[in-house]
């Protein structure tokens, strides 16, 4: 008898979908079933990503981009690594279908439709679909993501910067203003292609700002950030871009409650027990290679008693924690495995 889950990944040819592609050809209970890619459509996975074949993944090929819905097989889940018109398109389509989905793109991420189209630059058309969509980070929204049929898979950024933030939540004081500055590599800006700006020959020997007071990601921190605090929060976040392909390191600098210590701070981050979410005592020790190529989230925090404010320091794999591998460990809550099956 056959128990594992049939999967498609529509953009499948992009940095994320091969991520994707890597996890779930090893997942002990999923089977790829349909990939589509508008590049390379028609070609066997083995033309295209070599080193990403596994036993069993001789025959699996790249179809292109379905027209209508009735192209698209009999599927259990299906992840959405494509520009956010596309998934706004088809989420509420699969959905309807019995199909469940993981969107990646930004699509369903902000509840406020004007947000929405200020940042992404689209009418927001599925509004149904938007209030249905559950937020799916793990460790904030476990309980809502089992039983979601669309889950809007977080931004890297915000990944990044509130998952420590939300460790620390009942320690913050959220009337006064959180400021988090957060760099990424390249593959941070998605796709598969150099785009103008974002790719390797521009950043090398090079360090920059980037769509400062205009980042996508910014409203999203915000709205998380809101529900933490339930109260508005006052948020300024700068993106920078590393010479180098993945991982973020993400610094957030809050002001703390006035009775809170650094032992409270401390304590509070021991007292963590979720499987991807790691500890390290010193602000010093959080480096990107300790994440790479994984699912955690290392973090710690200092506590300056000279300027008032508390630094805190984070750092993930922007294609794992905050992309594909998050994407999978929602996979896995949705259909009752255990979370860090594949991803671990």
């Amino acid at each position: 008898m056959n128990n594992k889950l049939k999967l498609g990944i529509l953009g499948a040819g992009g940095f994320t979908g091969q991520e994707l592609i890597r996890i779930l050809s090893r997942h002990d209970r999923a089977e790829l079933a349909y990939l589509t890619s508008s590049e390379y459509a028609g070609k066997k996975l083995v033309e295209v990503f070599p080193a990403l074949l596994t036993p069993g993944a001789e025959t699996l090929a790249f179809s292109a981009h379905p027209q209508v819905v009735g192209d698209v097989p009999k599927l259990d889940a299906i992840f959405l690594a494509t520009p956010d018109e596309v998934s706004l398109k088809w989420a509420p389509l699969f959905v309807g279908q019995g199909i469940r989905v993981i969107d990646i793109a930004g699509a369903f991420r902000l509840k406020n439709s004007e947000d929405f189209k200020s940042y992404y630059g689209l009418d927001h058309n599925a509004p149904a679909a938007l209030a249905e969509a559950v937020y799916g980070m793990p460790e904030t929204s476990r309980a809502a993501i089992k039983t979601a049929n669309l889950v809007a898979n977080p931004g890297c950024y915000p990944t990044a910067a509130l998952l420590p933030l939300y460790v620390y939540r009942d320690l913050i004081d959220f009337s006064k203003p959180v400021i988090v500055d957060a760099k990424s590599g390249t593959s941070g800006a998605g796709g598969r292609k150099e785009k103008d700006g974002l790719g390797y020959s521009t950043v090398y020997e090079n360090f920059r700002a980037y769509k400062t007071a205009k980042h996508q990601h910014a409203p999203e921190i915000a709205q998380q950030l809101a529900l933490f605090a339930g109260q508005k929060v006052s948020l300024r976040f700068t993106p920078y871009l590393l010479p180098m392909y993945r991982g973020i390191l993400s610094t957030a600098y809050i002001v703390p409650k006035a009775a809170a210590t650094d032992a409270d701070f401390r304590s509070a981050a021991l007292a963590v027990k979720e499987p991807f979410l790691r500890y390290r005592a010193s602000v010093d020790s959080i480096e990107l290679k300790s994440v790479q190529h994984t699912n955690f989230c290392e973090f710690s925090h200092h506590f300056d008693a000279e300027s008032g404010l508390v630094e805190i320091v984070s750092a993930i794999d922007n294609l794992m924690k905050g992309a594909a591998g998050q994407a999978v460990q929602n996979m896995n809550l949705m259909f009752g495995l255990e979370e860090t099956t594949g991803v671990y």
